[in-house]
């Protein structure tokens, strides 16, 4: 996105590549072609943070990563940071790194961080979620950190978990998306899923917001206290309605072949 950002600034040579980064780097360079949501935690600071990948250069071993959001913080170089990438199936990779230095860029933070010099690769989600169409409108309510009440629409769901995608302009008094924390409990959460009625708690734990529009987020969250009898319920018919789509799109591809 911005070419070689971190040469034009420091005007250095660049050093000779270590190959032992080769790993790290091109997982993080995917990240930075897939404009994969960075989540930062500074230490220190309980607020769970989102940037992007604006460039990763294996020479100078270092990151460039686009300002924090919500924004208002400003990161200083020495300051410590805990970062985490989301991928495709629930697949986090982790890894700590240092704010080298801080740069404006359009009148906004913009930093410099060490590339680490390994990075965990996260397992897949304990539990399987299944996508939940736009055009289904599965209603979920709760009651969220601030006592305020909100609506949001069911993107996926798990035995463990759901993401909801939040629509704060529809609510009176809803503040923004900085609302919302890492650990934060969704109080009095409703929804109801292939006959299932579910009323429990929830913890925070991610936040993406459109950049284009800040009323407008997916939360993920975990349950807290949903019942196991409810728990298994919900994971059979998660498994049922899996089942029934892989058996329709076999017999879409059969009846493509055959046409």
């Amino acid at each position: 996105m911005i070419t070689s950002f971190i040469d034009r600034l420091r005007g250095k040579p660049a050093l000779k590549a270590d190959n032992a980064l080769n790993y790290t780097y091109l997982h993080l360079h995917q990240a930075q072609r897939n404009r994969d949501f960075l989540e930062v935690k500074i230490e220190g600071d309980e607020v769970l943070y989102q940037s992007i990948i604006l460039e990763s250069d294996p020479n100078e071993r270092t990151l460039l990563i686009d300002e924090l959001f919500p924004t208002g913080f400003v990161g200083l170089p020495g300051q410590k940071v805990h970062l985490a990438i989301r991928q495709k199936g629930g697949r986090k990779i982790k890894f700590e790194s240092t704010i080298l230095e801080q740069h404006r860029y359009d009148d906004a933070p913009i930093y410099v961080l060490a590339m680490p010099q390994d990075i965990e690769a996260g397992q897949r989600r304990s539990a399987y979620r299944l996508p939940i169409a736009n055009s289904s409108s599965i209603d979920s309510h709760f009651v969220g950190p601030e006592g305020n009440a909100y609506h949001g629409l069911l993107r996926n769901v798990s035995s463990t978990g759901i993401a909801m995608d939040v629509l704060l302009d529809e609510m009176d008094n809803s503040g923004g998306p900085d609302n919302f924390q890492y650990n934060d409990i969704l109080d009095e959460l409703v929804f109801d899923f292939a006959g299932v009625n579910i009323q429990c708690e929830a913890s925070v734990r991610s936040v993406e917001v459109d950049p284009n529009d800040q009323k407008h987020i997916l939360i993920g969250a975990e349950f807290v206290d949903l019942p196991p009898v409810e728990q298994r319920v919900l994971e059979r018919s998660i498994m049922r309605i899996q089942r029934d789509r892989i058996k329709l799109s076999g017999a879409f591809e059969a009846d493509m072949a055959l046409a």
